[in-house]
């Protein structure tokens, strides 16, 4: 019987015992700390078959299926060249329109502005062909990966039993790290464009399933039935009912899927991929400051505007039509007590309607004369064709304009390659305020103490330790914590985890990537938490923050690696580092909004029994959002154990760098054996924080049920 299912009484029985338990366990481990087998048996260690047989699994795939792979490559690469082909001949400003049409659609005009400039600035910075070659790779993926996720995730929900078959599966691929599927997608597809597709294919497909799979399966059951009352078939049922309900759901995780073929496109020059993330790697590699950071402008801007896009496209923004009122579509509405802003939106509004007008008489136009050429046949889907057509006047009009800039760049006037005359560059006042704060003797004795601080205080001595310890004492000590925290079956995964890398001869690589990760862990916590505090009761503090927080929360990690490299240079220090800054967001978003979130009523009453300030904040709303902070914490483990398996490119050590080794010498088991060992912290730390989340919840006798 597990914990979570006792009584009260027993619960209050159980913690006291439980805790004297595990001091007697700790102290007993301690006092025959030198006297027990402390490395891993090595006879287990020499019969461990797992690398010989993923490699032999391997081996005997390529060779029996080697005519079904080289099928695929050769459809994929010609999906490749054919988007490539296409985007590269499309003169600069119709891509420009063609991504800000629908930003004007379903984020308004101040998006359609945003998101014109950032794409206008791959070609100021010289990048265009760069940026063009990232999003083929992009655009081909995410058609795969969110058809294969949307079928997936529609027959998950149709099924039960399928869906229990496959969230394992779905766990593994979201929990595995992305670098892990680039080696067999080397061994099967050979160097270039074909395996990064393929291996971004794999990992960004799990979002698109699982959202669209839980988007099914909250349609409320009264929809269902009155559906089922008015003669619906099952198919009709699901096309005509189910799927329309859930499209905001299965949007958000098309979003998810872009962002993580985002994330992984970058990492994929390393197999040949090119685009920007080359860009940022030659940069990194020469020690080029300026040129990694003008790639890594690019990579973000990209990742904002689709972030953007897709974003809105799920919580259908429509800005030209359904527009609040009141509301501007270019100035914040804070403005509107200004005349000169009034006067601006009302000139706006006018070109609006005038386009509106237009519009809708043009679309018109073709939608009778879609008509009367159908019409001859058949009255009735003439009519029919004509209110569709009328219901697309914003798609149509759209298409028209991109057709009319087609049309005058190939016969009448050339726009040409991006104007020269709009490109600038930021590389060489980046190399040389790098290098004056590099050689500021201030900043390097704070780099200096930085780093001395975190690796003689925290790193070395937790790293010493835990690889000191007996093996069998860790997985004992960590299993009943785990044990008396989440649930026994949870218990048996930490188990089987830790003797896998045991077995794997890994068991030191381990402990030290598990030190790296409670180091990450500690800082993150020690700078996220008062900031996130700061930005939960200062609302000026709290609007300067949350740009930053967007930039740095859509910044692919391989960019984080960059300024690191720069300020700290290349070692395990300089990796920790790096991975408390990719992991900072969530504990600081998730802190703030439960400062946030709590009820004034509770701030009110203790301020009326006189608490001053600070004993409100400490002594009630900490309190009160500690489930929050928990969560903000869950978030921030599992984006440490993503950026863990990138940081050996600045010299990083643990699992993540085994993962580099077994790439590097084409063996696919021991990067696999790596990367799984990874997975098996993800799954545990990530259940040990959502529990304690919980646990905390109820706690304040808030209801975890959802």
């Amino acid at each position: 019987m597990s914990v979570t299912n006792l009584s009260e009484n027993q619960r209050r029985l159980v913690r006291p015992v439980s805790i004297f338990a595990a001091v007697i366990a700790f102290s007993i481990g301690l006092a025959y700390f030198t006297a027990g087998s402390q490395s891993f048996p090595q006879p287990i260690i020499d019969r461990f078959p797992f690398v010989d047989a993923v490699n032999a699994g391997q081996d005997w795939l390529r060779q029996h299926f080697m005519w079904f792979t080289r099928g695929i490559a050769t459809g994929i690469r010609y999906a490749i060249d054919t988007v490539e082909t296409f985007l590269v001949l499309l003169a600069w400003p119709i891509l420009v329109l063609g991504i800000a049409l629908p930003a004007l659609k379903f984020g308004g005009l101040r998006m359609a502005l945003f998101c014109s400039a950032a794409v206008m600035v791959w070609g100021c910075l010289d990048l265009w062909d760069a940026a063009i070659e990232t999003m083929t790779l992009m655009a081909v993926s995410v058609f795969i990966a969110g058809f294969l996720g949307i079928l997936t995730g529609i027959a998950a929900s149709q099924s039960n039993r399928f869906e229990a078959a496959i969230r394992p599966i779905l766990d593994t691929m979201q929990t595995l790290p992305g670098f892990v599927y680039l080696l067999p997608a080397i061994f099967f597809f050979g160097i270039g464009a074909v395996p990064s597709v393929i291996a971004i294919l794999i990992y960004a497909l799990p979002p698109a399933a699982r959202l669209t799979n839980l988007g099914i399966r909250q349609v409320s059951a009264e929809t269902i039935e009155a559906a089922q009352s008015f003669g619906s078939s099952r198919l009709q049922l699901l096309f005509k009912v189910k799927l329309p309900i859930a499209l905001p759901s299965i949007m958000m995780g098309l979003n998810q899927t872009i962002m993580m073929a985002l994330a992984l496109v970058v990492l994929a020059t390393f197999i040949g991929a090119g685009g920007l993330g080359y860009e940022v790697w030659v940069g990194i590699r020469r020690l080029k400051f300026g040129q990694a950071l003008e790639g890594g402008i690019a990579i973000l801007l990209m990742a904002i505007v689709f972030d953007r896009i897709t974003t809105a496209m799920s919580l259908h923004q429509q800005g030209d039509a359904n527009r609040t009122s009141g509301a501007f579509r270019l100035l914040p509405s804070r403005f509107e007590r200004y005349s000169w802003a009034v006067l601006i939106e009302n000139g706006l509004d006018l070109i609006y309607q005038l386009f509106s007008l237009i519009s809708v008489a043009y679309t018109k136009t073709i939608a009778r004369a879609v008509q009367t050429l159908v019409g001859v046949q058949s009255r009735s889907l003439g009519s029919r064709l004509y209110r569709a057509v009328l219901d697309r006047t914003f798609l149509i009009t759209g298409l028209t304009l991109l057709i009319v800039l087609y049309l005058i760049d190939v016969y009448l006037s050339s726009f040409g390659n991006f104007p020269s005359s709009l490109e600038f560059s930021i590389r060489k006042p980046s190399d040389a305020a790098l290098n004056a704060m590099t050689t500021s003797t201030v900043f390097i004795g704070i780099t200096t103490w930085i780093r001395w601080f975190v690796f003689t205080w925290m790193l070395d001595p937790l790293a010493d330790f835990l690889i000191a310890l007996p093996w069998w004492y860790v997985i004992a000590l960590l299993s009943l914590a785990v044990w008396l925290s989440c649930s026994r079956g949870t218990a048996m995964v930490c188990v089987f985890g830790l003797f896998f890398i045991g077995a794997a001869g890994i068991w030191a690589i381990g402990m030290f990537s598990m030190a790296q990760i409670l180091v990450s862990l500690l800082l993150c916590m020690m700078i996220g938490i008062p900031i996130g505090i700061l930005a939960g009761i200062s609302n000026t503090f709290e609007a300067i923050i949350r740009p930053i927080l967007d930039a740095m929360q859509t910044l692919p990690a391989f960019v984080y690696l960059v300024p690191v490299l720069m300020f700290f240079g290349g070692n395990v220090v300089s990796a920790v580092i790096a991975i408390v800054i990719y992991s900072l967001p969530p504990i600081i978003r998730l802190t703030s909004l439960g400062i946030r979130g709590v009820s004034s009523e509770a701030v009110e009453a203790s301020v009326s029994f006189g608490s001053t300030f600070r004993q409100t904040l400490f002594k009630v709303r900490i309190p009160l959002a500690l489930p929050s902070i928990m969560m903000g914490v869950n978030q921030s483990v599992m984006m440490m154990l993503a950026m863990l398996i990138i940081t050996p490119l600045i010299g990083g050590g643990g699992l993540g760098r085994e993962v580099f080794v077994g790439l590097s010498q084409s063996d696919t088991g021991w990067s696999l054996q790596a990367g799984l060992g990874i997975v098996f912290f993800a799954v545990v730390l990530d259940r040990l924080t959502q529990s304690w989340s919980t646990r905390r919840q109820q706690a304040l006798g808030l209801d975890v049920s959802a």
